[in-house]
């Protein structure tokens, strides 16, 4: 049952890119100096629970078997990816949810791919995935996925309904049994399941009134932040399930991207050898920081608002092709010019101001050394012109908080008992 038009949510807006720890597919990455440190890193913190400690001895373990049989190939486990993730999630997260993911992504992987999803060989690092196990699409595209898995649904018999909307869940004897659902004709009809109710229906980052609501970490986060998300992320699903006793978990939380376009245009999502420039024409953050960091850095910023300044060899090493770019210009998607005074001028901001950053940007470059902001990801300078600078502002990406489920999936009432004949994934869920 999909309320849209069309199936797949944010699942059809995303990059397709699935993250899982892969022997096979790894087999050529090597393992860096700078790789090495970061599992030491996180295997030094200090233990925030007895989960997460026994979580870290099996990391521990597998790290000096890994060293003592001298590979060079990239070390990563299911178990490294959990560890990884709860580091990445300041330990907020849920220990058992979070290894019973990573413990599931690689023959997950493999079942989608079963079911007709396409992958390419290469296995990289998508923005924010912090490790060389994402796998992606062909495409770049979720689309791809939603693609394969309708057409094996609907070869499978498998009825879907777009259009209809779930208001409420039934309840009968203590069990959800089915669903009240308003139809493409307007009209209500009962939906009885003859096993149980499977929620999927994403967050609420398309609801202003909810993260209002539910925001503890955001000093504002209403209409004046836009979301990329699909226009059917409204929270449905979480307001039907507390309304039959489901417990909410980490509601609070709520993700932004710093990199919504305001222009329309970009080069990549690389900060290698790219500087952010406030409206001002100064930088204001470590470009190579979190993404909570940066969007709270740009919050502050005048207008809510930020440029990504390159040059062109940096366009040229991220495919842009001269067609591209002259498209992008010519339709105001991106700022350029032959200087970085005449970039400054086109974007807006005191050309003085810019060509002093552009210089001591292209310094820290060249000292590759931590410099007054912290950064440390330096790769080339911004010195061949035409410049390029395409606008961004942040905007909500990802709620975290949900239904609380166990590690079956099965939703958890207010009292921490399973709810029968209830069972929830994906973005509605919490923990």
């Amino acid at each position: 049952v999909e309320k849209l038009s069309a199936l797949g949510g944010n699942t059809f807006r995303c990059g397709g890119a699935f993250n899982s720890a892969d022997p096979e597919g790894q087999k050529d990455i090597p393992m860096t100096e700078a790789l090495s440190s970061a599992v030491e890193k996180v295997l030094a913190h200090e233990d925030v629970s007895d989960e997460h400690a026994a979580l870290k001895a099996e990391v521990q373990k597998q790290w000096d078997e890994y060293k003592n049989a001298g590979s060079t190939t990239l070390f990563d486990t299911p178990e490294w990816h959990a560890l990884q993730t709860l580091d990445a999630g300041d330990y907020e997260g849920n220990v058992e949810l979070v290894r019973t993911l990573t413990s599931h992504t690689l023959e997950t992987l493999h079942w989608l791919a079963d079911n007709g999803v396409e992958w390419t060989d290469q296995v990289s690092t998508v923005v924010g995935a912090l490790w060389n196990r994402s796998h992606q699409t062909p495409n770049a595209s979720g689309a791809d996925i939603v693609a394969a898995l309708e057409t094996n649904a609907r070869d499978r018999g498998v009825s879907i309904y777009l259009d209809s909307k779930a208001e409420e869940l039934i309840v009968e004897d203590g069990r959800v049994v089915g669903a009240i659902v308003t139809n493409a004709a307007g009209d209500k009809v009962t939906v009885k399941a003859a096993k149980g109710v499977v929620m999927a229906t994403g967050g609420f980052s398309a609801n202003v009134e909810m993260r209002v609501k539910y925001n503890g970490q955001w000093e504002d986060i209403g209409e004046t932040v836009a979301t990329n998300n699909s226009p059917g992320a409204t929270g449905d699903g979480i307001v039907m399930g507390e309304a039959v006793g489901a417990n909410l978990v980490g509601m609070k939380w709520i993700q932004l991207m710093p990199l919504n376009g305001v222009s329309g245009g970009g080069i990549s999502g690389y900060v290698n050898s790219s500087l952010y420039c406030n409206k001002e024409g100064e930088r204001f953050v470590a470009e190579d920081q979190r993404r909570d960091v940066l969007a709270a850095a740009v919050l502050a910023q005048t207008d809510k608002l930020f440029y990504i300044v390159c040059d062109s060899k940096e366009a040229e090493l991220r495919g842009m092709t001269p067609e591209i770019l002259g498209y992008m210009v010519q339709n105001g998607l991106i700022y350029s010019g032959d200087t970085i005074a005449e970039l400054a001028e086109n974007m807006g901001v005191p050309a003085d101001a810019l060509e002093k950053t552009v210089a001591d940007f292209n310094e820290a470059v060249k000292a590759d050394k931590p410099d007054e902001f912290g950064r440390t990801t330096w790769e080339n300078t911004i010195e061949v012109g035409p410049f390029y600078a395409p606008s961004f502002s942040p905007a909500v990406h990802h709620t975290m908080g949900g239904l609380e489920i166990n590690s079956n999936a099965e939703v958890i009432n207010t009292d921490g008992e399973v709810i029968p004949g209830f069972y929830a994934a994906g973005e509605v869920t919490g923990g």
